[in-house]
């Protein structure tokens, strides 16, 4: 199922809402560490170590209140007819590109204040070289999430039907069992050593 939230070929956005969830968590952070480090300023009965603190917080504060407007808008997520694109990064910028194919696992988390903010964090997961699932998508402040978990798990249908997938290999997605996967150059080697392995033994 497709949904009208999330048309392809249209970048989007988290919710505002998970700035929201920064401040809260940094201000949570601040009271905490902030908090014991002003303590240890104060009773230590040395004023210039009080003031180094307190200059060290304000400095952090000001990062922060600079970088959590810009971050926010630098994230971006897009669906295409083949893959799920992301970027975001104020300092360092990273983008990202996982083929519909390659997904093996599309996860959502909602934690406690993730839910009375209204959002959820999604995690596409890939099968790694090792055989094991790992996260190469989080895409975080996502308000209709089961609605873009169903868009993204309709078109890893398409696109395997499309390539000739069998429906075995379809519904591994949604079991959550990573479906087998063989690279086109690897599967030529295959036929290969069968064949030389016929020849000889016809020998």
């Amino acid at each position: 199922m497709k949904s009208p939230h999330f048309p392809l070929f249209t970048p989007f956005k988290p919710s505002p809402s998970i700035v929201t969830m920064f401040h809260i968590l940094f201000v949570f952070l601040m009271v905490v560490i902030g908090g014991v480090l002003l303590a240890v300023g104060y009773f230590s009965g040395i004023p210039p170590l009080l003031a180094v603190i307190v200059v060290v917080l304000l400095v952090v504060i000001g990062v922060y209140l600079f970088w959590v407007g810009k971050y926010y808008r630098t994230i971006f997520f897009e669906l295409k007819d083949d893959e799920v694109t992301w970027k975001r990064g104020v300092w360092f910028r990273q983008t990202g590109i996982v083929p519909y194919d390659r997904i093996t696992n599309i996860d959502i988390y909602q934690g406690p204040l993730m839910r009375y903010l209204g959002f959820s964090l999604i995690k596409i997961q890939t099968a790694g070289f090792s055989g094991q699932a790992k996260a190469e998508i989080t895409m975080e402040g996502i308000v209709e999430a089961e609605e873009l978990r169903e868009t993204i798990r309709t078109m890893i249908r398409e696109t395997r039907m499309a390539g000739g997938a069998t429906d075995g290999t379809v519904g591994a997605v949604s079991s959550g069992i990573p479906a087998p996967a063989i690279p086109g150059e690897l599967l030529g080697e295959l036929r290969s050593i069968r064949m030389l392995l016929e020849k000889i033994a016809e020998k």
